[in-house]
């Protein structure tokens, strides 16, 4: 973590989108401007960044690009709030189009009530959120990112995720897409575990082989036979 960073809590962010949502108020916008956060932000207001992770450099959006006249006010705020100047950014849109990032991500959207008149705020869903940590883990492998690993354990751990079996049930990579995703969630929930054997390449297996019967986890079992907690 850069020492340089201007990390806030979702409260600090909360308050910039305050001062936003008045400086945008001379701006007669035709419609309210839509943020639809998918980074940090989110985790942080779902509770899955706790303690000294719940804090965040910007807010990353969905969203196509702002005007210049917003894109000024963004500025403004960053100015008064001490922010970083791309404290607001759709950095994570490429060609400048929301919906593909949406379903690339099957995302879900969940408005968030903050009493805002100009600024519509939406978090992504957790799932949401899950499968855009799976991809970005495998990004993490040639960069420093490695709050995303950090963040994808966490959000195991936030839906009780505690066997390879469920992961894949849930966030399923037919076509083994996803490589290192997979590898940092079989060491947080199996650490220690040793070299690869050759069911990985076959994970559906791998339980199977280890436990035929599916009881080495109580909850496993009792789906199987139709009983959901």
């Amino acid at each position: 973590m850069a020492e340089h960073e201007k990390r806030k809590t979702a409260d600090q962010l909360d308050e910039a989108l305050r001062l936003l949502d008045h400086e945008l108020a001379g701006l007669a916008l035709d419609e309210p401007l839509q943020i639809r956060a998918i980074g940090g932000y989110a985790l942080i207001k779902h509770g899955v960044r706790k303690g000294d992770r719940a804090s965040t450099v910007d807010i990353d959006t969905v969203s196509k690009s702002y005007s210049a006249a917003v894109e000024q006010a963004i500025r403004k705020v960053a100015e008064i709030a001490d922010l970083e100047p791309g404290w607001l950014n759709n950095d994570n849109v490429l060609d400048d189009d929301p919906e593909h990032v949406e379903n690339m991500l099957d995302a879900e959207w969940l408005p968030q009530p903050m009493g805002l008149r100009n600024i519509a705020v939406s978090i992504a869903s957790i799932p949401t959120l899950t499968r855009a940590k799976i991809m970005a883990s495998e990004d993490a492998v040639f960069s420093d990112r490695l709050q995303d690993t950090a963040d994808l354990k966490d959000l195991l751990d936030f839906q009780g995720i505690s066997t390879l079996r469920k992961f894949q049930q849930l966030y399923p990579d037919p076509f083994d897409e996803f490589p290192e995703a997979a590898r940092v969630v079989r060491d947080h929930l199996a650490p220690g575990r040793s070299a690869p054997r050759p069911t990985e390449r076959f994970p559906e297996l791998e339980d199977v082989a280890l436990d035929p019967y599916g009881l080495d986890d109580p909850d496993d079992f009792v789906d199987d036979v139709g009983i959901y907690r």
